[in-house]
């Protein structure tokens, strides 16, 4: 599989003064040609800092401090070497990103004519009449019955499944190979969330391209896409194909999430929670495994020894110490 997309023992650092403090760790993803890969967890997981690594939009107070992120589009480059310039060329061009919330990444001052069409003026030599027929082309193809009538309105005008419409219309236009989609049916409610992801699993055949899908939701990984990575505590705690992960969660955590999305389905049984809550930053640095404090199976050393990531069956590692003798070591 030729992938378009390799991060490698990615970690990302809160740069202090003294000495900085871990918040993601280790991330290992291989996202191929026209694959939809899903990176699930609960808030706090490191989801939208590893997406925003990707595009190199981390806030100043962050840092890279390990790993690469190589793309493969027409020439293969590493996206944590290149500089300002040549990060913009990347950006919305051969990589496009959907963020949580239409309104505010939308300009309000702006017309959504004037919003679209930016993208192509930035990264195409086009005509004006040339860009005005691909935008109108791509409302179109993104479910907007009116689209003329649409480009001369203003966010505020619109829906919120209409704002999201848009939202994935700038990011497509370009016909990026990868598109980061991060909570993009948040805000939705669920028949709209439904259409949103009919629409992205469609365009993505007709561009042929990647799909990183970030969120909380597992109902919206088993919708959308094919291999996923949970997350926990700024750490890749399991990673295989979704029919697996649903079948065969091996992680004590995975094994938490799903429990609690059976719970919610059955009127006699007590919704499920895992307990506690997620450890801060400060607190990863005096652990061995992150979930040790709320996993029901945790050992003597999961306290002071990180475990690695085992290979649990074909295509399929965890990150725990269960599996340290029927897994092999996959680092």
């Amino acid at each position: 599989m030729s992938s378009v997309l390799k991060i490698k023992d990615l970690s990302i650092d809160i740069k202090k003064k003294k000495s900085n403090v871990n918040v993601v760790k280790g991330i290992n993803i291989e996202i191929g040609k026209k694959m939809k890969y899903g990176i699930v967890g609960e808030s706090g997981s490191g989801k939208s800092l590893t997406s925003l690594a990707i595009m190199n939009l981390l806030p100043d107070a962050l840092q890279i401090s390990e790993g690469s992120i190589t793309l493969r589009t027409e020439n293969e480059k590493d996206l944590t070497k290149l500089n300002k310039r040549q990060m913009q060329s990347v950006r919305g061009n051969e990589i496009s990103m959907i963020f949580q919330e239409p309104m505010t990444a939308l300009d309000p001052l702006y017309t959504i004519e004037h919003q679209l069409l930016e993208v192509l003026r930035f990264h195409t030599n086009y005509s004006k009449k040339e860009m005005r027929e691909m935008g109108l082309d791509m409302l179109g193809k993104v479910g907007i019955s009116r689209p003329a009538e649409i480009f001369k309105s203003y966010p505020h005008q619109l829906s919120g499944g209409m704002r999201q419409r848009i939202m994935i219309a700038i990011a497509l236009i370009c016909k990026p190979k990868l598109l980061i989609a991060d909570e993009p049916t948040r805000a939705l409610d669920v028949t709209i969330q439904a259409q949103i992801l009919d629409l992205m699993n469609e365009l993505s055949e007709t561009h042929d391209t990647s799909i990183l899908m970030i969120t909380h939701d597992l109902g919206v990984i088993l919708e959308t896409c094919e291999r996923v990575a949970v997350m926990y505590a700024g750490q890749i705690v399991e990673e295989s194909t979704v029919k697996d992960l649903f079948q065969n969660p091996t992680h004590p955590y995975t094994q938490g999430l799903l429990k609690s999305i059976k719970s919610l389905g059955n009127r006699r049984e007590t919704l499920y929670s895992i307990p506690g809550n997620v450890p801060t930053p400060i607190q990863y640095q005096e652990m061995g495994c992150r979930f040790v404090t709320r996993c029901p199976f945790a050992m003597e050393k999961c306290k002071t020894q990180e475990p690695s990531m085992y290979a649990v069956g074909e295509g399929h590692t965890s990150k725990c110490w269960l599996h340290e003798e029927e897994g092999k070591d996959h680092e």
